[in-house]
């Protein structure tokens, strides 16, 4: 029996995992799990098929979707790894090893010429890949984005002159090695410490290229496989934050010509065994976490980098780049002294941080401003050429923040003050509609109410407890309907300024994230309004446990008819968009002051109506010196 994944399903179907949860709850004859767990079930594929059908939904029987639902269904895990050793792209085509071939290679591998054929080289290797993937422990795998691997490629590649031998020790899924080749790279050189990656990373970059790759597995830092390797450039985005690098047995390696990293320091391991492994003159391209720019433990090294001339540039790139998406990174530019000349006696720095963020990175802009600051060295008003010796002071900060101030663009600058002044206005008008909306409210002695627990309420069917999912187990998630009451986990969570909402009706096209639990209602019984209400007032502290748990069992509501549940709800809905209402217009008003502060402080501004006429010295006949 083939079987099909909630979020396979997704794909096969073209549409949302949050529409197949749907399907499943909204349809009694929607085909049952026949494996998997409750938070990631697995379907029988040829009655998913035929429900599709018989729901007339196109099933989009796609090469892609027909190759998934093989692995899935006839290959487990490590067969699909197998299959991937045995893999050769040659001539624009797949052949398979015969002796390492699993059963199901034959048609495997039609399927995946057929993936070639229809989505690309990338489509057909990452479906392997994923389901190898599968069983594997291994940290969080992520792909470095395109642009950002063809912008890291181009900073180490000097025009006209591309370099030969591009090595990279934390390969992944080969991103970065694939960007080396199209800017003439002719030798890639890579190792990675996860098998499934190593085979990724080859049959990706092989079938793409053309080139005779050399992929070898291992932890670059703890065994490299290419100890006497000097090449011509090195590119790489490494692990982060490795508490266990090899710090202890590595202490006396060569590598560390700055400085021995701490065991807080992986990332400057990394930088070091990047320097160590390029020929003099070669350069490196390092993706590393903004802390490693800042951080105490790694003063020495970094300072170490600055005064020997190895630093030639850092920059700062806008959140949502690359993983981790909640941090912006910064790409280190390294080049191996030549014997004789003098150190680099500056280092550049270029901060893209403010170009844009999320998915709606301007990646051409980036580039444009990043490469041509770098191949004229400085002279934009986002880059700066910082002398070596004012960066070795007592804390060696080298976020470029710290060193770029970039110059105001007066049309933007206006553009801003009307938007948030425009902003501010309709959020003040919206202000005194609701205030006016209030109403009448009643004076009392106070009253006693007998409650209930949230536990209780679910117990007897007056309400549904979705409870939150980790983010890698959500692909079986219910999805979110109008007028489901929303508690974020966690002591700082919010929901749009508030630790307890209500949906509405533009909320249900969103899949829960993690860290969210729901309350669905019957609304014949509960108002939702009133129950956020009471949630968000009286459940502050019993709501989470000291071990931050979201335990039904203390969140309590008073015990009222439906009619009084609906007169405070109305009252508390109104209060909570007035507080939306409020918030929206301070964050105007922090935008208009910010803005026009900036504008004034930096002389792109002034205020209106012409300067008053002074005579003589204004600060004094003294002066000031």
């Amino acid at each position: 029996m083939s079987t099909i994944s909630a979020a396979d399903l997704s794909r096969l179907a073209g549409v949302t995992r949050a529409t197949v949860s749907n399907w499943r709850r909204r349809h009694a004859d929607f085909p049952k799990p026949v494996g998997g767990s409750e938070a990631r079930p697995v379907f029988d594929l040829d009655a998913v098929r035929i429900w599709l059908a018989e729901h007339r939904i196109d099933a989009g029987e796609t090469p892609l979707a027909e190759l998934r639902a093989l692995l899935r269904g006839d290959l487990p895990p490590e067969a699909v790894t197998q299959l991937m050793r045995g893999l050769r792209a040659a001539d624009g085509a797949w052949t398979i090893d015969a002796a390492a071939a699993p059963a199901l290679a034959d048609r495997a591998v039609t399927l995946l010429e057929r993936v070639r054929r229809a989505d690309g080289v990338r489509a057909a290797v990452d479906a392997l890949a994923d389901r190898a993937l599968e069983d594997e422990l291994a940290p969080s795998l992520h792909r470095t984005a395109d642009p950002l691997a063809a912008l890291m490629a181009e900073l180490v590649t000097d025009p006209g002159d591309p370099p030969r031998t591009v090595f990279d020790p934390a390969c992944g899924s080969g991103a970065l090695l694939l960007a080396a080749a199209n800017k003439g790279a002719t030798e890639l050189r890579g190792q990675d410490s996860v098998p499934v990656q190593v085979e990724r990373a080859r049959l990706t970059v092989t079938a793409e290229t053309g080139l005779d790759i050399d992929i070898r597995l291992g932890d670059s830092l703890r065994a490299n496989a290419f100890p006497e390797l000097l090449a011509d450039a090195v590119l790489t985005d490494p692990p982060y934050g490795q508490r266990d690098w090899g710090a202890a047995e590595l202490a006396f390696d060569t590598r560390w010509q700055y400085g021995l990293p701490s065991k807080m320091e992986s990332e400057l391991a990394w930088v070091q065994h990047a320097v160590a492994h390029l020929r003099p003159g070669g350069s490196a391209a390092v993706l590393l976490p903004p802390a490693v720019a800042v951080r105490t433990s790694g003063r020495k090294i970094r300072a170490g980098l600055v005064r020997a001339g190895v630093l030639r540039a850092v920059i700062g790139l806008p959140q949502g780049a690359s993983a981790p998406w909640q941090v912006g990174l910064q790409i280190w530019v390294l080049r191996r002294p030549l014997p004789e000349p003098r150190p680099a006696e500056s280092v550049l720095f270029v901060d893209t941080t403010q170009m844009s963020a999320g998915q709606d990175i301007d990646w051409a802009a980036i580039t444009e401003r990043v490469i041509g600051v770098w191949r004229t060295d400085g002279g934009e008003s986002a880059a700066a050429m910082v002398a070596a010796i004012d960066l070795l002071d007592e804390a060696v900060d080298l976020t470029p923040a710290r060193h770029v101030h970039p110059a105001l663009d007066t049309g933007a600058l206006t553009s801003r003050l009307e938007s948030a002044t425009r902003r501010s206005t309709a959020a003040a008008a919206e202000l005194g509609a609701l205030q006016a909306a209030l109403g009448d409210w009643l004076e009392g002695p106070g009253r006693s109410w007998r409650q209930v627990s949230i536990g209780e309420l679910a117990d007897h069917g007056w309400l549904r407890w979705i409870r939150s999912q980790r983010e890698d187990s959500a692909t079986d998630d219910p999805g979110i309907e109008t007028g489901d009451v929303l508690v974020p986990l966690g002591r700082a969570e919010r929901l749009n300024g508030h630790a307890v909402r209500v949906a509405e009706p533009e909320d249900t096209a969103a899949v829960r994230g993690p860290n969210l639990h729901t309350l669905r209602v019957d609304p014949d019984r509960l108002d939702p309004w009133f129950l956020a209400g009471f949630l968000l007032a009286g459940n502050g502290s019993a709501a989470r446990t000291a071990t931050v748990r979201f335990d039904p069992g203390k969140l309590r509501v008073p015990v009222l008819a439906l009619p009084e549940q609906r007169r405070y709800g109305t009252l508390l809905r109104t209060m909570f968009r007035l507080r939306t209402a409020a918030s929206r217009a301070a964050a105007a008003i922090e935008e208009l002051n910010d803005t026009m502060v900036s504008g004034l402080t930096a002389g792109v501004l002034a205020p209106a109506g012409a300067p008053e006429q002074v005579d003589g010295d204004p600060f004094g006949a003294e002066g000031w010196r």
